[in-house]
Formats: C-alpha cells, structure tokens, sequence
C-alpha cells in the first residue's frame, strides 16, 4: 500500500490570486512561511482534512506523478506534511468561502483576511505606565466574555488568520483567563500574549506551554527605580524580573517589548543583557508616540534625531548580539510597509497594513484598523457582537485603506523632495492622531 499524506495540523493555507496570485502555507509553531505555485497549494489543499496517496494528490493538483512525489516529500522535510504512523487526526475546521465579486468593490487589491489580529480582551490593569494608550485602569472596566472570545477565535480560525495577540489592559487580569488560554490551545494560528509579567506563577506559565502561547513581557529599563517610573508602580520591575526568571525555569520560549525613552537611551545595552541574561530569545525595541496618557507626559519622548541615532547604534549591535538574542527594529520609528503598497504608490494609491492585513479588536468588541486609533470612533468599522468577522472584512468601512487615499491628496507628502525613499508616508492614521489630519505629513516632518 502506498504512504498517504495528510497536512500537519500546525500548518494554515492561505489561497490569495485576487492578491498578485499569492498562495502560501504557514506553520505557527515554527513561524515559517512558504509560498507556493497554484498546483502545489492545490495538493496540501487536497490533504487538508483527509489522508491521499501521491496518485490521488497528483491527480487532484494536476501536477505529474514524480514532481507531485518530490514536492511532498520536501514539504514533509520542511513539516508541512506528516505521513503513515506520523498522522494526527485533528479536527479540521470548516473555511470560510469568499464571493470573488467582493473584492471588485475597492480599488487596490487585498487579502482574504487580515494575517495578524490583536485583541484586547480586557481594560484592568495593574500598572499605570505613561504611555498607555488604551487607557488601562481609567474609568469603566470593558472586557470581553469567554463566550465573546470563543466566537472571536472560531472565526479567525476559520478566516485562516496567521497570528493572534491576545492585549490588555493586563490580560492575566481577565477572570477567565486561564479558560482562555485552554481555548486557545486547539486553535490553528500563532497565539501571543503582551504581558507586564507581574501575575505569572508555576501554574499559569505551564498553562501558557502547555496551550503554545508566546509571552511576550514588557521591561523598560535595568534600573528597577526608573523602570517602576515609567510604568508608575513601585515593586514592578522586582516581579517582572521574577516572571522572565520563572519562564527561563520552565523553559518557555519569550520575548521582551522594550519602550525606547529619554531615560533609559544610554542603556539599551545593560537591557538586551539584563534579558538576554534570563532566556529571552528576542527584544522588540519600541519608539513612543504621542497617544494616549502620552499626550501628558511629552517630557518623556526623545527627538527623532536621538531616536535615529539610536536606531543606527542598535542595528550595528544586531550583529554583535547575533546567536545570543534576536533584536528587533520591525516598528521602531515607522511600520515596514508592504511591498505592495510600494509598488501601488508609483499608481498613485497610498496603503498600509491597516485593511490589508491586520485589524485589531477592542475590549467592547469594536473592530478597527490598527492599534493607533483604538477607541476613536471615526475609525470603528463595527463590531464583532453582532457582526460576524469575515462580514466586517469585506465591508465599505475599508475604503480609505484599499485605495481610498491618493498620493495627490498629500499636499506636503507629494512635493517633498525625499518622497522617493520615504517609508514614514504610508501610515495615515500617526498623522491624524498626533495632528488631527489624516492627510498631514508624518509626526517627525516639520
């Protein structure tokens, strides 16, 4: 009898031809991607929810039987594929079916669903840092149920969304956080955590092993009196430090978010040591923007030249690090933008990742674009209680990020000499909320 191939329960399939004929397969355990032609998306499709032999594969892809024979085999030395004794049977949920009419309703291509959605499934916090700006522990206490949450990752699931960030507020603060974490757990996509680390014991940090979810903790200094400043509560760098301590004990993977200020930019170093030090495997390094509880503490924000000056220093430390702790720089002073919005500027078109592949969701339910403007009603596209998400997704609510701004409208941004290299014009919604204007150039531009 011959082997039969099944796809591994780890591994999503993303079919995008409406998206310049993108197909790819992303396993959320090893966080890899690979892109595929139409045919050998066919085949691990084939094999999504049922067990085939190369002939069965073969036939259904329409590749021939030695090229479908060799693509198997090297997906199932990269993991993509398990096959005979090697075969799990997990359930496979059920994906959604797109009408391809809808995506003629906006100008500029997008995906199918979002890659990566946050979701900030409560306001509590226990800190009362600086620069939040969801507002933790001010005013009405919002969350969203374990009911609310299940029905949120069944349809990201069934989307086919790459990673999930579970926010807060302080998530451990939710009072059924560990039953979400136990949903989680069967869930196929990426699952990530943003924690002060504060609430981490033995139990819960075997529950986020056990359920594969990446912590990732927040740590702003070396000195615990100026990283208790900033996050304005005495005795929080003590129990951060003790939580990075407990998840290097029972050997959880994580990684650190570090805000770049005007106190702690001479000591980046003493940090990425300091966790490098307790098993963190990457540190993302943050710039701070004015939103939020910001807007009152300015005195804290470094000028762009320091912040660049910085960003030049820890690139070059990047190389010195390597093999010990990754540094990361993907959102310090501006957002990658996507290679198709590169390419759509030159048509004039200005985008991001807003609307093309990413949403976030608040704690009320509301669905926006990005982080940046949550809680600002302008921005609300609706809301997952009584809306499903794969509605909201297509709704006209996205115009203004699927090719409703052009290059034109960007009185400054179009005449400036430095257009052609400048990565800062994309983002729309920094401008419009440090400045009110949409339309206005980005922060650093005077």
């Amino acid at each position: 009898m011959s082997q039969e191939f099944s796809l591994s329960s780890s591994v999503i399939l993303r079919s995008e031809p409406q998206y310049y004929d993108t197909y790819a397969a992303f396993d959320h355990i090893k966080v890899r991607t690979d892109f595929l032609t139409e045919e050998e998306f066919k085949a691990l499709e084939y094999i999504y929810d049922r067990p085939a032999n190369v002939k069965a594969v073969s036939n259904e892809s329409g590749m021939n039987h030695e090229k479908c024979e060799r693509f198997l085999k090297r997906m199932m030395k990269l993991g993509y594929v398990q096959v005979g004794d090697d075969i799990t049977k997990v359930k496979s949920p059920k994906r959604v079916k797109v009408d391809p009419q809808l995506y003629s309703r906006f100008p500029i291509p997008f995906l199918s669903a979002p890659t990566s959605v946050d979701i900030f499934i409560t306001s509590r916090c226990n800190l009362n840092c600086v620069h939040c700006f969801s507002r933790g522990g001010e005013g009405t206490i919002h969350e969203l149920s374990l009911n609310d949450l299940e029905s949120i990752f069944n349809q990201l699931e069934r989307m086919g969304v790459l990673e999930v960030r579970i926010n807060g507020g302080e998530p451990f603060l939710h009072p059924e956080i560990d039953k979400i974490l136990l949903t989680l757990k069967e869930k196929r996509f990426r699952r990530v955590i943003l924690t002060n680390g504060i609430l981490l014991d033995e139990e819960r940090v075997a529950l986020l092993k056990e359920s594969e979810t990446i912590p990732t903790v927040s740590l702003d200094d070396s000195e615990a009196e100026e990283h208790d400043l900033f996050r304005g509560v005495k005795g929080s760098f003590k129990r951060t430090v003790e939580a990075l301590k407990l998840l290097q004990k029972n050997e959880v993977q994580y990684g650190i978010n570090c805000c770049l200020h005007k106190r702690n930019l001479n000591r980046y170093r003493e940090i990425i040591n300091l966790v490098a030090k307790y098993g963190s495997c990457k540190i993302a390094f943050l710039d701070l923007k004015i939103l939020g509880r910001m807007k009152n503490h300015v005195e804290w924000v470094p000028s762009y030249r320091e912040y660049h000056e910085a960003m030049l220093n820890l690139m070059v430390d990047r190389l010195r690090y390597r093999g010990r702790i990754d540094i990361s720089l993907d959102v310090f002073l501006h957002c990658q933008p996507l290679k198709e919005s590169i390419l759509e500027a030159r048509k004039g078109y200005v985008s991001c990742q807003a609307g093309r592949n990413r949403l976030s969701i608040d704690c009320k339910g509301s669905v926006y674009p990005c982080n940046i403007v949550l809680s600002d009603p302008r921005w609300i596209i609706g809301n997952i209680k009584n809306q499903k998400l794969w509605n909201l997704w297509f709704s006209q609510e996205w115009l203004f990020f699927r090719g409703g701004v052009k290059l034109s409208k960007l009185q400054k941004c179009r005449d400036c000499k430095n257009l052609k290299k400048c990565k800062d014009f994309y983002c729309r919604l920094l401008p419009y909320s440090t400045k009110g204007d949409p339309f206005a150039p980005h922060p650093k531009c005077n």
